[in-house]
């Protein structure tokens, strides 16, 4: 078994606002010849309603992304670059499927990818689709969305609570399918802080979920948070649940969720960038089983030899 095995669950259900399914999301484990480990990669993309072909935009990225990544790497690329060229690759996928298909035209979708590689998560998306870590019972949202009612609250011109009744809080500013030169955020909010990292540190018993604002938006935090916790052990049960708290709400949207769980009994693989210090230091302490009063006996032995030696030689 390799180190790092996470479990694995997702659902995905139509809303009755829309006529089709216009979230999609996909799960897969590759390989590059540069690491001695699998790469485990998660995606929720939700394709943009008021487009005819959000359903089609959604599908794209998520097949893109997959299609581009089992290609063979540069091994001159680092993980991130890797990871962040075969987004750019699926929003040309989108606008190039868009030119053949004129009742397409305009499609566009969000997409958030996560992905796990050594014991280190990284997180990279566009639009306000999510990515959530459940750790030690406490959800911390690892993205911020890409709208214009998060912008005004960025810019200190409106409240959190404004901002949920926003009628920007659905008006997206980053999305695949725009333009040729996307925005894509790489990075990740290390949990109880606001500081943006490259990746974080995963940890045994730490549970990721991604998911389409058909999850969230009616839900309050304490509501998913407590959904996490108590199925915090069957992956499937935990988005079976929110699924089901977000229908039973109110929410007529798409609705998916993919959680990914790292099993408490895991031991995460050790890489030459993330070994401990303190297991450094053990490795290169010598080890004795000699008791020091010992040694020191040995030492002035040996002391008392050498100047017996030197009397007889002058002698």
């Amino acid at each position: 078994m390799h180190p790092l095995t996470p479990l694995v669950a997702w659902k995905s259900q139509q809303g009755m606002r829309g006529t089709e399914n216009d979230d999609h999301h996909g799960w897969f484990a590759i390989e590059r010849a540069d690491l001695p480990y699998p790469i485990y990669v998660a995606l929720v993309a939700d394709g943009v309603t008021s487009t005819e072909g959000g359903a089609q935009a959604s599908r794209i990225a998520v097949e893109a992304v997959r299609a581009a990544l089992h290609e063979r790497a540069d091994p001159h690329e680092t993980l991130s670059e890797w990871l962040a060229g075969a987004i750019l690759h699926a929003n040309e996928e989108i606008l190039f499927e868009a030119k053949r298909n004129v009742q397409w035209k305009g499609m566009s979708t969000t997409l958030v990818l996560a992905a796990l590689a050594g014991g280190k998560l990284y997180v990279m998306h566009l639009g306000d689709s999510r990515a959530y870590l459940l750790r030690a019972k406490r959800l911390y949202q690892l993205t911020t969305d890409h709208t214009w009612a998060q912008a005004a609250f960025d810019a200190g011109t409106i409240s959190a609570q404004e901002a949920e009744r926003h009628p920007g809080r659905n008006q997206l500013q980053r999305y695949l399918g725009a333009q040729h030169g996307v925005n894509l955020a790489r990075g990740v909010i290390a949990p109880g802080t606001q500081h943006m990292e490259e990746y974080l540190q995963i940890r045994p018993g730490d549970l990721l979920l991604l998911c389409t604002d058909g999850i969230y938006k009616r839900l309050p935090l304490a509501t998913m948070q407590q959904a996490l916790v108590d199925q915090a052990g069957e992956p499937q049960a935990v988005v079976d649940a929110l699924v089901t708290a977000s229908e039973a709400s109110g929410e007529i949207d798409d609705m998916t969720a993919l959680v990914v769980a790292v099993p408490p009994g895991e031991q995460i693989a050790y890489t030459p960038e993330n070994i401990p210090a303190s297991y450094i230091l053990q490795q290169d302490q010598p080890h004795s089983n000699q008791p020091m009063w010992f040694t020191l006996f040995l030492l002035s032995v040996v002391s008392c030899l050498t100047l017996l030696a030197f009397y007889l030689l002058l002698s």
